[in-house]
């Protein structure tokens, strides 16, 4: 994957913007707590801006994406995101720096990640042959997690020297440079397909329909939901925790938090060689078994060196969630036709991570109710049972990726008359 070009600049956009957004991130939370010291239910609620906007325009984004070529969307979303970003630091240095102003932000933000997440969950499949999608996935998840060690790890030091308002600005470089590189991408996209009657209900259902259709999919959408709703809760309160409860510096939070890339690199270094001996659908299901008790060993960490248990418990069960995510997510592109990538990827967003914003608002009003540490803990439990579900499914027996785009005779059976037709001579780079 590295040889080509096309390839290397994708991976270069994806590590480049994750490593803003995780600076970003980063640096909106100790925002939060330390600059404005905001209250538990209010954190769980900035947390969950991003994902609102999600919820509200996540099925519109992705018949819109089906629509267009993806590759303008990508580079526009991150041109959008580069902008907001640079929002905070002038807003700050104008002393107009508010709450408000932050939950714009955020849901904003989170508005231009809906149509970059779901423009490029749909690009890379075009790019990419199916015999490659997995390993490409597994590629790119450690990509994008070995940035998520490199974002925090950078974030707490520059929110020390600089504070966490000018460090946001250093994630602005990120998304441009995200940018410039999908734009330099000489893969050219064939021209999507339009129905001559444009029905947007029509077209979203048929989103909707495909996900319900397909056994694997479906229970899958569905336990991510509730998984998502722990991760939610966890999230939310988890800077809550390591500052004011266990008294870390912003430092060693990032330090902490970048557990989450090494653990990222490490799932997407093991998931490919374990999923071959004993399949993606039991490899699936034991890593997310796994990735509860992971979380449960950051809720029961202490001040001092018991940042050290906090660190490895991230290792643990981000690796296990990367591990999980790779293969549901080849699994799903590929036998999803491309016509319908887009819609078939934000209709499963809307499932998984608007859940993720319940979680966020609920964590936070728990926090303040029984405390942060408590609802790490309840949010490891959650995220144990959501295995569960899964136990009495075919993915128990999915051993390798079906054939390409399997489920398109499932995807507009019913009274559509004018399904869209697969492009033929689909161009994709070796």
């Amino acid at each position: 994957m590295f040889r080509h070009p096309d390839h290397r600049l994708l991976l270069i956009s994806v590590a480049s913007s994750q490593v803003a957004l995780q600076i970003a991130y980063f640096s909106v939370s100790i925002i939060a707590v330390v600059v404005l010291k905001l209250g538990e239910a209010q954190i769980g609620i900035l947390n969950a801006m991003d994902q609102i906007a999600l919820v509200v325009f996540g099925l519109l984004a992705g018949a819109w994406v089906d629509r267009v070529r993806r590759k303008p969307v990508i580079v526009v979303s991150e041109t959008i995101r580069a902008l907001l970003m640079l929002s905070v630091p002038v807003a700050w240095m104008f002393d107009a720096l508010s709450l408000w102003h932050m939950y714009a932000v955020m849901f904003l933000l989170g508005l231009a990640s809906v149509f970059f997440d779901v423009a490029q969950a749909s690009y890379v499949p075009m790019l990419i042959d199916n015999d490659r999608l997995t390993g490409a996935n597994s590629r790119i998840q450690g990509i994008r997690s070995a940035s998520d060690t490199g974002g925090p790890l950078a974030a707490g030091p520059l929110v020390s020297l600089l504070t966490a308002p000018i460090s946001v600005a250093v994630a602005v470089a990120g998304f441009a440079v995200s940018a410039f590189s999908f734009s330099r991408i000489r893969f050219q996209e064939a021209d999507p397909v339009r129905p001559e009657k444009p029905n947007l209900r029509a077209e979203i259902a048929q989103g909707v329909k495909f996900i319900l259709k397909d056994p694997i999919i479906r229970t899958v959408a569905f336990s991510s939901a509730w998984c998502n709703l722990s991760v939610g809760a966890f999230q939310a309160m988890l800077v809550v925790f390591l500052i004011r409860d266990t008294g870390q510096t912003s430092a060693v939070v990032g330090l902490i938090l970048a557990g989450s890339g090494v653990g990222g690199v490490l799932g997407a270094m093991l998931v490919g060689k374990i999923s071959a001996k004993a399949g993606m659908g039991p490899t699936a299901l034991v890593a997310l078994a796994v990735s509860g008790p992971g979380m449960a060993v950051v809720a029961m960490s202490g001040p001092g060196w018991g940042a050290v248990c906090a660190f490895l418990g991230q290792v643990v069960y981000i690796a296990a969630i990367v591990m999980f995510n790779v293969n549901v997510v080849s699994y799903r592109q590929a036998v999803t036709p491309d016509p319908i990538q887009g819609r078939v990827n934000a209709t499963q967003r809307v499932i998984t991570w608007g859940s993720m914003a319940v979680g966020s608002i609920l964590g936070g009003f728990a926090g303040e109710a029984i405390g942060a540490r408590y609802v790490l803990f309840i949010a490891a439990g959650m995220l144990f049972a959501g295995c569960l579900v899964l136990l009495k499914t075919p993915i128990r027996t999915l051993r390798d990726l079906p054939e390409e785009g399997t489920g398109l005779s499932d995807a507009f059976a019913g009274p559509d008359p004018h399904p869209p037709e697969t492009p033929e001579g689909k161009h994709r780079a070796d």
